[in-house]
């Protein structure tokens, strides 16, 4: 089962892989389900300290798996380029320790509109279906998405953070800043990071971009306006019948 777990991807032989939404796949989302509803009733029922507590340790296991994780893809000859937090969930890594130093509104936004659905996006159509399922890979790529999920679902299902419309705009402005230098960077050094240049195999990227073809970024920016608005309605109706 873990012949293969520190190997470089390019040693495996063939067959060793997983499907999507095989068996081994829909394990790994029911348990992440499991471990979410357990956490977020455990954060919902704990005090502010203890709160706090939970928050910083999910915090420091996050940034010690990336590290981790980078340590073992060096060891299997592995590492590249691609490795490097700057996909749209590794950024998220620092927008989870910025939130456990100091909350605002930057911060609290960009873990309910970007971190939480890149997370559960990278979780329902994984990218890493070509390493085997007991590989370091998988195991961290499941895992620190996970994390992220967790992170971001106690916060809301608490109350800690509240999605709002005026506040969005922070992270809409940042992410499209974001995109700029990270889309010539992906020119320099023949990366992917955020999908923006090549969509991720199998994902729903895929179609957007056979649509759309050269308006591919466009229409993803389009799209992600139309998730926001579907994601933050129901909170603004909401505050508007409270009010």
């Amino acid at each position: 089962m873990f012949d293969y777990f520190f190997w470089n991807v390019k040693d495996i032989p063939p067959g060793h892989t997983w499907k999507l939404y095989g068996i081994e796949h829909i394990t790994w989302l029911i348990i992440i389900g499991l471990l979410t509803y357990y956490f977020c009733k455990k954060f919902k029922n704990s005090n502010k300290e203890q709160q706090d507590r939970i928050l910083r340790n999910f915090a420091i296991l996050i940034v010690v798996q990336e590290i981790v994780k980078n340590i073992l893809h060096i060891y299997a000859g592995s590492f590249t380029l691609e490795n490097l937090p700057f996909h749209l969930c590794g950024l998220s890594i620092f927008f989870v320790v910025g939130y456990v130093i100091k909350p605002n509104k930057l911060n609290e936004q960009y873990l309910y509109a970007l971190c939480l659905p890149g997370a559960l996006l990278a979780l329902l159509f994984p990218d890493w279906t070509n390493y085997p399922i007991m590989h370091f890979s998988s195991i961290n790529s499941f895992t620190i998405h996970g994390w992220l999920v967790i992170f971001s679902m106690m916060l809301l299902t608490s109350g800690r953070i509240r999605p709002n419309f005026k506040d969005l705009k922070y992270t809409a402005i940042f992410i499209l800043i974001y995109m700029i230098p990270i889309y010539f960077l992906n020119k320099m050094w023949n990366t992917n990071f955020m999908f923006i240049n090549t969509p991720s195999p199998g994902s729903p990227l895929v179609i957007i971009h056979d649509i759309f073809g050269p308006f591919y970024i466009p229409a993803l920016i389009c799209i992600f306006m139309i998730l926001w608005f579907i994601m933050y309605l129901p909170w603004e109706l909401s505050a508007r019948r409270k009010s």
